[in-house]
């Protein structure tokens, strides 16, 4: 790794993985979204898999059924800690939960998506966000837009009515403990009455933190509905 940011010796890979799943069924219903196995194999061992190479140890937090999440990272060959996100109030709140557990950058990831690919780390990024380019707009609007000048973030909005261009925010985030101050000051959105991660972000934007876009080169699902198994099964293993 070419990226000083990724050097540290304390970089932790923040894992969030607290939802239920409940448009995944019948899965869901005695299995938390990221225990779902494609392969022999739960969602969440991928996603360990891949930031494996970047950090070995890991922060999880849990919430829908914990205890199934909290067996299987434990036999696993990783530094582990957990933390219970009582309510399910978005990232932001997710994050404020191991504030006190880092103390250097850390990685943020979601625990419901399958991805293969690699990604084109700025060699000078002191906080980050992953961005993909797409067609499709409507991929667009679920998730984030990105706006980009002279390569660093200078816009970010949560399901944008109106899309500018073909760049998708994704839930890959690299943040320092700055994040943490901005979380306190974000008020809740009118979206969902929650403290989005994205508004979080654009207050850091707007106050000077220079944000730079991670491009994600590969393929990407988030999985929400059960043909995203069989998309997820056909990305990881190559199948027409």
């Amino acid at each position: 790794m070419n990226n000083s940011w990724f050097n540290s010796k304390k970089l932790k890979c923040i894992v969030l993985c607290a939802g239920s799943g409940k448009r995944i069924t019948p899965h869901s219903k005695e299995t938390p979204k990221v225990m779902i196995e494609i392969e022999n194999k739960p969602i969440l061992g991928y996603i360990i898999d891949y930031w494996n190479r970047y950090t070995n140890d890991f922060i999880f937090v849990v919430g829908y059924k914990k205890e199934q999440v909290i067996e299987y990272v434990n036999n696993l060959p990783i530094n582990a800690k957990f933390v219970e996100q009582k309510e399910l109030n978005g990232i932001a709140d997710a994050l404020s939960y191991v504030e006190e557990l880092v103390s250097d950058n850390f990685i943020v990831v979601l625990g419901d998506c399958i991805y293969k690919g690699e990604f084109n780390y700025p060699k000078d990024m002191n906080q980050g966000i992953g961005v993909r380019k797409t067609v499709d707009i409507e991929d667009i609007k679920g998730n984030y837009s990105v706006e980009i000048k002279n390569d660093i973030i200078c816009k970010v909005v949560e399901k944008p009515k109106k899309v500018v261009n073909d760049l998708c925010g994704m839930g890959f985030y690299f943040f320092n403990k700055k994040v943490f101050d901005y979380i306190k000051i974000t008020k809740p959105s009118k979206l969902r009455n929650e403290i989005e991660i994205t508004d979080v972000i654009q207050n850091m934007i707007d106050a000077g933190e220079k944000i730079k876009p991670s491009f994600f080169n590969g393929k990407y699902i988030n999985i929400t509905f059960p043909e995203d198994i069989k998309k997820a099964k056909k990305l990881l293993f190559n199948q027409d």
